[in-house]
């Protein structure tokens, strides 16, 4: 819709320009003319990430820019998005086939592990980011610009954890030292403390978007979408990586559901000090009679049915009973000596549970010798016994 204007046979006289030497910002009505043109000239997504991670001073001007409210937090979102497509494609995927073949509750509970492994510090370290520059800012404390800036502050997180991620994995590196964690940690925390440091002056100040046409500036921003590019690249190649690995493991994210077949199981056995073994399949059981039962050191349900399952396994031969442990290895495997359980002990991948509907515990699945799943248990007492000789006699 146009506004209604007199008309006039006149043409109507441009606006006459600014005086020479007059600063864009000493003026609300220079702001506004400035404001579309700077705008368009401002630098794209992948210039700004890569202006975050090699020229952050220039990063955080353009966050304090109110011209540029919330640019920063969408930047931020765009950067959670690539890691979870490079590094939780595998997780997604079987969360969303949960919820489609099971029930959307099964797959909203089994994405939620997934999201908050991956963002909670993240997110919390940006808030408290946010917090900090919001309170040493003094008298032009602005929630809003102090959230920009923490989010240009918390891109090296997403970046470092990316990076280590696609690395690791392209590598087949199945289990990384705690040392190369730690140091990965302190590298990616205090490169965050330190833009955080730097973000303290222009959130005191009017920040401002250093000229374009400026040759270093121009540079600048060349070398930041290369730079930026080359964060896209690797996501592109960690998705690919799991999209590879999905299409050749197809029944490693498949849900289970009741009167099908078993979703295959891979996972370490629990050896001394926690220390994880060889790695346990449901073919690995001979063609007997499964039970598997997913359970936790702090479970009081768990520990209070654990007799009875190593009762099971002690006078039923044919039958082998797989205690998956979902939280301690070292807990557990301590627990299991000291009480004498016979039981084969192996650790759950997060997969595992996620593919046999695990939303609480205990929770046991009995699976026949044909590998399907015949009965599911979730937390409700069980003569489990009894259960066995029925499916024993049925076959």
């Amino acid at each position: 819709m146009t506004s209604e204007r007199p008309e006039s046979s006149e043409p109507a006289a441009p606006p006459p320009p600014p005086p020479a030497g007059s600063s864009s910002s000493s003026s609300g009505q220079a702001s506004e003319v400035a404001g579309p043109s700077a705008r368009a000239a401002a630098p794209g997504w992948l210039a700004r990430i890569g202006l975050a991670i090699g020229h952050p001073r220039r990063a955080l001007a353009i966050a304090a820019d109110r011209r540029y409210t919330g640019r920063s937090g969408s930047d931020l979102i765009l950067a959670i998005a690539l890691l979870l497509a490079a590094t939780q494609l595998r997780g997604l995927a079987a969360a969303a086939w949960l919820a489609t073949e099971v029930s959307l509750g099964q797959g909203v509970r089994a994405l939620r592990p997934v999201l908050t492994g991956t963002l909670a510090v993240d997110l919390g370290l940006l808030l408290l980011g946010a917090l900090s520059v919001f309170a040493v800012t003094g008298a032009r404390r602005d929630l809003g610009r102090a959230f920009d800036l923490a989010c240009v502050a918390a891109l090296p997180l997403v970046v470092v954890d990316l990076v280590a991620t696609v690395a690791v994995r392209a590598a087949g590196v199945t289990a990384v030292p705690a040392a190369a964690s730690w140091l990965l940690s302190a590298l990616s925390y205090g490169w965050m403390g330190a833009l955080i440091a730097l973000a303290i002056r222009p959130a005191r100040s009017v920040g401002r978007v250093p000229a374009a046409s400026a040759p270093e500036g121009a540079s600048a921003v060349r070398a930041a979408r290369w730079l930026g590019g080359g964060v896209a690249a690797v996501a592109a190649l960690g998705a690919a990586l799991q999209v590879a690995w999905i299409a050749g493991h197809l029944e490693l994210v498949k849900p289970m559901k009741t009167g099908e077949r078993a979703p295959a199981i891979e996972l370490p056995r629990i050896e001394a000090g926690g220390a994880l073994g060889d790695r346990v399949t449901l073919a690995s059981s001979g063609g007997k009679v499964i039970v598997l039962d997913f359970w936790a050191t702090w479970c009081g349900p768990c520990l209070a049915a654990m007799p009875r399952l190593d009762q099971l396994a002690r006078s039923h031969p044919d039958v082998t009973v797989i205690a998956i442990n979902i939280d301690d290895p070292a807990a557990a495997r301590t627990m299991f000596d000291q009480r004498g359980w016979v039981m084969t002990l192996v650790a759950d991948d997060g997969d595992a549970s996620q593919r046999y509907g695990v939303s609480s515990i205990p929770h046991t699945v009995i699976v026949d010798r044909r590998g399907m799943v015949r009965q599911v248990i979730r937390g409700a007492r069980s003569d489990l016994a009894v259960i066995v000789e029925t499916i024993r006699a049925s076959e």
